[in-house]
């Protein structure tokens, strides 16, 4: 795997400036449109772009960041990547809102039992964030089946899935660790100034999709 090349290649596309811009206006309006449905929806569009990265690394493009052209088909493959992402956090889920309830309903009880209760819900909030690290590891090979077959069901085929990252061990970690790298990066985006934070938001999601890409494209397993 060329990992080097996964934060830097964007910078070699001919019209990377408009392509970055572009993303990082997304990224920026969403934002500031996070309060209502709309700026959550924007959001889609840019897990969207991902895919088709993935999908160009994947294929040996030489440039492989996409047009932003077919919006109807990031906003779709957007959705999908969140719906996969959502039902493999769904344990993690029901343990947050466990949690959640357990601490609305201790305040209105006695001392002994909201302590009691106080303790029971950090124990579940600690759990929670373990089972959420476990559950994310998976996602990105679901990721990478769903956009190989470009069907939803591809992604809960735990088999599979399982048996791919059990073959690439190795890279997978790798994948997953600096796609999270990218994340921490892109977040002293703020750094720069209150703007560059989304456009380098954008950039990680650029490096996550070349990361997966490399990783599909390098898979010695038939996914």
């Amino acid at each position: 795997m060329d990992i080097g090349s996964a934060f830097t290649y964007m910078f070699d596309d001919e019209e990377w400036i408009k392509k970055l811009a572009i993303g990082g206006a997304i990224a920026l309006v969403a934002f500031i449109l996070s309060p209502i449905i709309i700026g959550i929806v924007l959001m889609l569009p840019l897990t969207g772009y991902m895919i088709e990265v993935l999908k160009n690394v994947r294929d040996g493009q030489t440039q492989p960041l996409p047009e932003w052209s077919d919006w109807g088909g990031l906003f779709k493959t957007g959705l999908m990547v969140v719906v996969i992402a959502v039902v493999y956090n769904i344990p993690a889920i029901i343990l947050a809102c466990g949690a959640g309830i357990i601490q609305g309903v201790g305040p209105q009880l006695d001392s002994d039992t909201a302590s009691t209760l106080t303790f029971v819900a950090v124990c579940l909030n600690c759990l929670q964030i373990l089972v959420s690290i476990i559950c994310n590891l998976f996602v990105p090979a679901a990721v990478i089946r769903y956009a190989q077959y470009d069907t939803l069901g591809a992604a809960f085929q735990f088999g599979d899935i399982f048996n791919f990252i059990k073959a690439n061990i190795g890279d997978y970690i790798i994948v997953v660790l600096l796609s999270w790298v990218a994340s921490i990066i892109a977040a002293f985006g703020v750094i720069l100034c209150l703007v560059g934070v989304f456009f380098t938001f954008f950039w990680s999601i650029l490096v996550t999709g070349n990361l997966y890409g490399q990783l599909a494209k390098k898979a010695p397993v038939t996914m």
